[in-house]
């Protein structure tokens, strides 16, 4: 926000030279402290996982193989009266 108003456009001008300074001093002031930005090196772009884009849903690949993971018991005619009584 603005904190001070100018009346006109000579004004204006300056204002906004001056805080271009401003801004510019303090940028320099930070990559003095921190350093430059930089790119990653091999080492640091190797270690960074991305996930791609896959050819497969993620639910038909759940309902194809973990929903079913459980129901591979076989059952014997006694337990299933027991499951259908219950």
């Amino acid at each position: 926000m603005i904190k001070y108003m100018c009346k006109n456009m000579r004004e204006l001008l300056a204002y906004s030279k001056a805080r271009r300074k401003r801004q510019g001093f303090q940028h320099y002031e930070l990559n003095k402290v921190h350093g430059e930005c930089s790119g990653l090196t091999d080492r640091e772009w190797k270690n960074v996982k991305t996930k791609g884009k896959t050819s497969y849903t993620q639910s038909s690949k759940y309902t194809m193989h973990k929903m079913w993971r459980d129901n591979t018991q076989k059952y014997d005619l006694k337990q299933l009266k027991l499951i259908n009584k219950a």
